[in-house]
């Protein structure tokens, strides 16, 4: 007859589950590098948010060609006081330390705002709804629907773009604060050219109407070696004679990217500045800009400049669209300025007063 001895048993349980112990913690330690590799590469992908006046500001931190955090900024809390303080610790992550350049876009820029761009879409969005090879094709930016037409279809809308344009033209104002601007980037040696969507023959206009007020403002003095705008680069700019295609167009970074090779600086040390976050600050992020500018209107308020293409609503797309920094007024750009470039001579001067104190300091050790 067999006895159960508790104790036994007892003993025998606990062996079991030591052993079950040290094989699960075997496999948890086996497992553990892929857990944290997983982890680690799953954060690695994730963008920060962080809030500023309401506005989600987002960084990819793994993208070489956005090293700078864009700030969006609420347009309702928009004034003087947004302007960034230059002893802020992220005012170098706003525009570049050492501009170089800046390229500006024309209509509601460099010129008052002409181009009525919601009949602009309804004629073009006519002709390509009575079009043979039109009617099925997908509403996008008026430029790109209208080469997809037929023969008959595409002129129709060379017709339309050259009256809408040949008004703007008869109207054209220069933007208030523009010719200073231009004046004092010119001044203090930064290169400018202008990078549109319009034509070279109406960027052309424009470029003589800043020449002869910047001339008349500087009685005959302006003493800059600096051509005014170049280059341009307008829709049919090619990026040489021998190519049959032009640039693309923005929000395509090929005209900034063209601009830069041209000057000879690096995108990083170029500041853009337009008026279209669909068009400008895209195609300055995208090409990776110091600096991209939106030029509001009193109060944040943005015109319609939609040509028609349609935007995304990622995180990606959203910050391409997110400017650097906005202002209301090229004179407030022009202060902006000021303050980055004042700054960078007191920088300089302080190197050089530290280097002629170490050369001080070296003489009397040789004496």
């Amino acid at each position: 007859v067999k006895t159960h001895d508790p104790a036994s048993a007892w003993d025998e349980h606990n062996v079991t589950m030591v052993i079950m112990s040290k094989s699960f913690l075997a496999l948890a330690i086996a497992f553990l590098p892929n857990i944290f590799a997983f982890q680690q590469s799953h954060s690695s992908q994730r963008w920060p948010r962080a809030r500023c006046n309401g506005d989600v500001l987002l960084e990819h931190p793994t993208s070489s060609h956005r090293r700078r955090r864009r700030r969006a900024i609420n347009p309702s809390k928009l004034n003087s006081a947004t302007i960034p303080i230059l002893n802020d610790e992220s005012y170098p992550t706003i525009l570049p330390p050492s501009p170089k350049g800046v390229i500006f876009d024309m209509d509601g820029t460099l010129i008052q705002h002409a181009i009525d761009f919601a009949d602009m879409r309804r004629r073009i969005y006519a002709v390509a709804d009575a079009d043979e090879m039109g009617k099925n094709l997908e509403r996008e930016c008026v430029l790109a629907l209208a080469e997809k037409l037929s023969p008959g279809g595409i002129s129709q809308c060379q017709v339309i773009f050259a009256d809408i344009e040949q008004r703007a033209l008869d109207e054209m104002t220069l933007m208030e604060g523009g010719v200073e601007l231009v004046q004092f980037l010119r001044e203090n040696g930064l290169k400018t050219a202008v990078l549109t969507r319009n034509l070279e023959k109406n960027v052309a206009f424009m470029r003589d109407m800043y020449r002869d007020d910047i001339m008349e403002s500087s009685k005959g003095g302006d003493d800059s070696t600096e051509p005014i705008f170049h280059p341009i680069v307008a829709r049919d700019t090619r990026s040489h004679p021998s190519n049959e295609k032009p640039l693309q167009s923005k929000p395509h970074p090929d005209g900034i990217l063209h601009i830069c090779n041209i000057w000879g600086h690096d995108p990083a040390e170029v500041i853009m500045v337009g008026d279209s976050a669909n068009d400008d600050m895209t195609a300055a992020n995208r090409a990776g800009c110091g600096g991209a500018v939106l030029l509001t209107q009193s109060g944040g308020k943005q015109l319609d400049t939609d040509s028609g293409y349609e935007v995304g609503d990622s995180e990606e797309e959203i910050l391409e669209r997110t400017p650097s920094l906005r202002v209301e007024s090229l004179m407030e750009l022009k202060m902006c300025l000021e303050a980055l470039l004042n700054e960078c001579d007191a920088m300089v001067g302080d190197g050089d007063e530290k280097n002629v104190i170490s050369d001080q300091s070296n003489s009397i050790s040789l004496l």
